[in-house]
């Protein structure tokens, strides 16, 4: 009987060795365990640089599941301290601010009118060139000392040229070719007249002087040679070529070829060529069948074709390049003003909604944070709730503060740019306006 109770013992206290033994394995997993859950749970940023670029957590933005979070929860440890906490709910509740970021940091913030600016002389569509080269084609036939109302032809001619050439725009260009000035209107002297085509005044600034000096070099003697004075204006521009050259010819003359030369060919040429200058004709009393083939050779080279009939009409008329060239300045000027203020707006909008977003994510985040916060010190997980919520109200007061920062920052930079792009164009537009005066 006693040994029987003896062995009992025995067994008893091997399986209670065992037990404990087992016991121990068990605890020391669980402490493996909460280790490792701890290892995850990295120390939360203090500064607000840190905040923004330390998520997204686990159930941030649309991934948020509100049963899940609590679920999350019930395996922390009781008598949390408010540090311990918050580590966990930045781990699973910051939001993911890198994007927006991303945004405010290449925001353009350029403002930038491309309203097509005037162009030279009678080129309304046109970008205004760094160079604008003029050349003034003169008809010298013998017709031109004829009279109209104001005087002789040529004379009336010579003097609208030389006062419109004197208010070109400063750094334009000018040259003046002369044709039909040789010879007679004779038939014997045709072969010689219809030859004769010259530069008086080769392309380059205006001179007073030296451009009187020109215009008194001839006088109307001979034919009409209108399509070869065409084609050697391509030589008097040759190398003056590319986007930021304009180069604008002006015919004046009272009649149409009469040398069996092409000048809609001639016309059409020259348009099309590198020099890509703009035929503008103007008939000085010009019969009906002269105006409609004066019409065609501006038409093929690109520009518009004027009848005046006499020397005021001609005067008029030159005056009012100056005139619609000053008025569409102006149109350009409020266009562009109008132009950089829509940009502004755009951008404005852009940024607005940006900080919008930026201002959502950080409410939600900051009340699903306060919200996990009022369960876990509802299941007395909490050891310090209050140091909690102010660990909480920090991280939104300094989100909240660096947004309204960036904010400010950004759209004080576009308010300075719509302001100077704004004031850039009104001066340009004055500026050029009173080169037109």
């Amino acid at each position: 009987m006693k040994q029987a109770f003896s062995w009992m013992l025995v067994l008893c206290l091997v399986f209670s060795s065992g037990c404990s033994l087992l016991s121990g394995k068990n605890v020391d997993q669980a402490d493996a365990d909460k280790e490792s859950d701890e290892v995850k749970v990295k120390q939360a940023a203090t500064d607000v640089e840190g905040m923004l670029r330390e998520g997204p957590g686990k159930y941030a933005g649309d991934k948020y599941d509100e049963e899940k979070v609590k679920a999350e929860l019930d395996k922390l440890p009781d008598n949390l301290t408010a540090d311990e906490a918050y580590n966990h709910l930045v781990t699973l509740l910051a939001e993911d601010y890198k994007p927006i970021l991303k945004e405010l940091d290449t925001f353009d913030t350029t403002i930038k009118t491309n309203i097509k600016e005037p162009g030279g002389v009678n080129v309304p569509e046109g970008e205004l060139p760094k160079q604008v080269n003029v050349e003034i084609l003169l008809d010298a036939s013998g017709s031109m000392a004829g009279r109209v109302s104001g005087g002789v032809k040529m004379d009336l001619a010579k003097e609208a040229i030389r006062d419109f050439v004197s208010k070109l725009p400063e750094g334009a260009q000018v040259a003046l070719r002369v044709y039909g000035h040789k010879g007679s209107n004779q038939e014997k002297d045709k072969e010689l007249s219809c030859k004769s085509t010259e530069v008086v005044y080769p392309l380059r600034a205006y001179d007073k002087s030296s451009f009187q000096k020109s215009l008194d070099k001839f006088r109307p003697m001979g034919w009409t040679p209108l399509a070869a004075a065409i084609e050697q204006a391509k030589n008097d521009l040759s190398g003056n070529s590319g986007e930021n050259v304009e180069n604008i010819i002006y015919v004046v003359s009272d009649g149409i070829e009469t040398c069996g030369g092409d000048p809609v060919k001639a016309a059409k040429e020259l348009h099309e060529s590198e020099i890509q200058a703009i035929v503008n004709i103007i008939g000085f009393d010009v019969d009906n069948e002269g105006q409609r083939a004066l019409k065609k050779v501006a038409e093929a080279g690109g520009g518009k074709y004027t009848t005046v009939n006499s020397g005021e009409d001609l005067r008029k008329h030159l005056e009012e390049e100056y005139t619609r060239l000053r008025n569409e300045w102006w149109i350009w000027g409020v266009d562009s003003s109008l132009d950089a203020w829509r940009q502004w707006g755009e951008k404005w909008e852009k940024l607005s909604k940006l900080d919008t977003l930026f201002s959502d994510k950080n409410n939600e985040e900051n009340s699903r944070m306060l919200h996990a916060k009022d369960y876990l010190e509802s299941q007395g997980k909490l050891s310090d709730f209050v140091g909690l919520y102010n660990k909480i109200n920090d991280r939104w007061l300094k989100i909240n503060k660096y947004r309204e920062g960036r904010y400010f920052e950004l759209d004080n930079i576009l308010k300075e740019e719509e302001a100077n792009e704004t004031r850039r164009v009104k001066e340009k537009a004055q500026e050029m306006e009173d080169q037109y005066q």
